[in-house]
């Protein structure tokens, strides 16, 4: 299994012609052994965040490599750790030329994977954001989006940055791991902090040539088995707990206003009870009425708590409340997980820490770091329910991330010539100016960022606002988790950098390994 696998990468890698990478999932029926079948499958995934992202959400809580997944747990399962590699296929014109992010793909002559290589990777700085700069300076070319990342998560395949689980050239169909959770008598579902149709969530389960197709994935996915849908993107709401006017209401992200209404204003539309409000979301936490269906649409138009603005000064990472109105995905999941657990036979379930990701763009570090310890709460308590209702020989839980965004990287990695290793204030002008720029900065060494303890910002520095092809954790607990050992490959001076924190040797695997190893639970013989 892993010769065959490791050959169809390395095919897939020179491969310019069409259909290419169609051989790297492996077939569902063939999974390699595991040493235990888990009934439940649980995948988090904290979008946008990579090894430096992650220790300086850590360093802050004063917690690296004391979290509740990074420690041996009461029974004795002791957590994996890894990293993982996320490229995407690049469409290339008859020339062999990478296509920029916006032309007509009817242009592409074929796809190439992009590739992680830790022997040049390491060479230049810039080597992981290449396309920040001319003259190539094409956005997504030689790194992922959520929406190829997630098609590899989710159904073990590499696509084209866009694509919900369609190949490069939108036209076919993978299967992903929600349906086929479902084919085997598992209930599904999936939780975000971000709206509900947006990339990662949607695909678990919805295929679509464009991620940006909001209305009509949020369709497929309200119309599918699954048996939870909770996020945000309600039309109703602002991100601070205000209603909007009518006129600045959008419902694409829930399938138009038709779906809306349906979904709405009939009791049990499609077969789902539809809740909004905290309480309802509590109460299904306590395990309190629980239906066997829920779409759950927290009373914000984009993200739980990212995008909030204006409300009274507290003691967070950016110094502003939270917005009480709405529930933590740590509540969502705890609601999701008693929901699903209704069914004897098991289930999979998707949790998405949404908007890390939009931080790192936005290169806000105290925001940054609350979006991620939201995540890193919703672990927790999805560790605590398994080890309360479940347990790790029923049960496999992976971590991970589906790339990192920002190049965060420790404070004196560059010297910045124009506006400082940080931006001083949040204009776009400051933020712009404080990113890495080859020909105006000098690059003195990679440094980690560096823990200044407990509530308080580590030092580090932001390269960049797009997607960078690094390296991001993995954690895998429970049965099935030994997958993952079998498809190694080894980044030494990763190691170096990020090793110690977490005792990670410097193994990591490639995204679409998290679908083999899922596959291979789910389809274990019990």
């Amino acid at each position: 299994m892993r010769l065959r696998k490791s050959l169809a990468i390395a095919g897939c890698v020179s491969a310019i012609v069409l259909g290419a990478c169609t051989t790297l999932q492996s077939t569902p029926d063939s999974p390699a052994a595991i040493k235990k079948s888990p009934k439940n499958v649980i995948l988090m995934v904290s979008d946008g965040i990579g090894f430096n992202g992650w220790l300086a959400t850590d360093y802050y809580q004063g917690l690296a490599g004391k979290q509740a997944y990074q420690v041996v747990r009461p029974d004795g399962t002791m957590p994996r750790v890894y990293g993982l590699s996320h490229s995407a296929l690049n469409l290339i014109d008859k020339d062999g030329k990478p296509l920029a992010r916006n032309s007509d793909v009817s242009l592409a002559a074929g796809a190439i994977e992009q590739g992680y290589n830790p022997n040049t990777r390491w060479n230049k700085f810039e080597n992981a954001m290449l396309n920040d700069f001319d003259p190539v300076a094409k956005s997504y070319t030689s790194y992922t989006d959520s929406a190829a990342a997630g098609t590899a998560l989710m159904s073990g395949r590499k696509t084209s940055v866009g694509r919900i689980n369609k190949d490069w050239t939108g036209q076919n169909s993978f299967k992903t791991i929600a349906q086929l959770a479902m084919e085997s008598g598992r209930s599904a579902g999936v939780v975000t902090s971000v709206m509900i149709s947006h990339a990662t969530p949607a695909a678990a389960i919805a295929h679509n040539a464009s991620r940006n197709n909001y209305a009509d994935i949020f369709n497929e996915m309200v119309q599918s088995d699954l048996s939870v849908l909770m996020g945000a993107g309600h039309p109703l709401y602002n991100g601070s707990d205000a209603l909007v006017s009518d006129d600045k209401r959008s419902y694409k992200y829930l399938g138009g206003e038709q779906t809306y209404r349906s979904l709405t204003q009939q009791n049990n539309a499609n077969g789902f009870r539809y809740i909004d409000d905290k309480a309802s979301f509590k109460a299904l936490a306590n395990g309190d009425h629980l239906p066997l269906r829920v779409v759950g649409i927290a009373r914000s138009g984009s993200t739980l708590q990212a995008s909030r603005e204006g409300l009274s000064s507290a003691n967070t990472p950016s110094g502003m409340a939270y917005n009480q109105d709405v529930p933590t995905l740590a509540t969502m999941s705890q609601g999701a997980l008693n929901v699903l657990a209704q069914k004897d036979s098991g289930f999979f379930l998707m949790i998405e820490g949404g908007a890390v990701d939009w931080m790192g763009h936005a290169n806000d570090m105290p925001r940054f770091i609350e979006e991620h310890m939201a995540f890193n709460q919703a672990v927790a308590s999805v560790i605590d329910w398994v080890e309360k209702n479940s347990s790790w020989d029923d049960t496999l839980l992976i971590i991970t991330s589906d790339h990192e965004c920002g190049g965060i990287w420790g404070q004196g990695t560059w010297t910045n010539h124009q506006g400082g290793g940080v931006a001083a204030d949040r204009s776009k002008a400051a933020i712009a100016s404080a990113r890495f720029n080859p020909q105006q900065d000098t690059f003195n060494d990679f440094i980690a960022v560096q823990d200044h303890g407990a509530g308080n910002m580590p030092g580090y520095q932001f390269a960049s606002g797009n997607h960078t092809n690094e390296l991001v954790p993995l954690w895998a607990i429970g049965a099935g988790s030994e997958y993952f050992e079998q498809f190694t490959r080894t980044d030494l001076k990763a190691r170096k950098l990020w090793g110690k924190p977490y005792q990670w040797n410097g193994n990591y695997v490639d995204n679409t390994t998290v679908f083999d190893a899922m596959n291979a639970a789910i389809s274990t013989s019990r």
